[in-house]
């Protein structure tokens, strides 16, 4: 999408249904390893400060956030060498229950505008797990075949309702490989329960 359009999908944007869907940093589980966030407030409006400051500390991985493909490809591009266009799009959810990792029928009869967002919303947003500090080794991933129809059907961006596409331990990494190799983005920890 070059910069001349970008107003021009703002706009677009601006007349359709938004909702956010971040979590509180202070209410989202930390994946095991990960830096937890911090705050600690450097000025407050006290003492004769007439602003406020504070001292943030957390991990890329931290709550609601983007993996790049700088993050397992070691030539890969990083976040902030993309355009804000990038990051603003058209989505589509597709709700899938019932399942360890969202399968490929899931897609079956979904039409993707090449670069739009695919949010999955599964049964993490019904369990409330990014509203749960507690992290679980039970959630729902994205299979492979579901992950290879995003990037042929064209898709920017998949997202997904808890902290990794991938299964947890499965450090080959094989959906976030096929998805950042092809440069999709992927959105993990969102909140899809509304």
């Amino acid at each position: 999408m070059s910069e001349a359009s970008a107003p021009a999908l703002f706009e677009a944007l601006l007349s359709k249904e938004r909702h956010d869907i971040s979590v509180p940093l202070e209410k989202a589980p930390l994946y095991p390893g990960d830096s937890s966030f911090s705050r600690q407030w450097m000025a407050v409006f006290e003492n004769g400060s007439s602003y406020r400051l504070s001292l943030i500390s957390l991990g890329s991985h931290t709550g609601t956030h983007i993996d790049s493909p700088a993050h397992i490809l070691r030539d890969g591009s990083s976040l902030d060498s993309y355009p804000l266009d990038r990051f603003i799009t058209l989505a589509q959810v597709i709700a899938v229950e019932d399942c360890d990792a969202v399968p490929a029928q899931a897609l079956q009869d979904v039409g993707i505008v090449k670069g739009e967002s695919i949010l999955f919303k599964t049964s993490n947003s019904s369990r409330g797990l990014m509203h749960d500090p507690i992290f679980r080794d039970e959630y729902t991933s994205l299979s492979l075949p579901a992950a290879q129809i995003c990037v042929l059907r064209g898709a920017g961006l998949v997202g997904i309702d808890y902290l990794s596409v991938d299964r947890y331990e499965d450090e080959s990494l094989p959906v976030h490989n096929i998805l950042l190799k092809n440069d999709v983005l992927i959105l993990e920890g969102i909140d899809l329960d509304a």
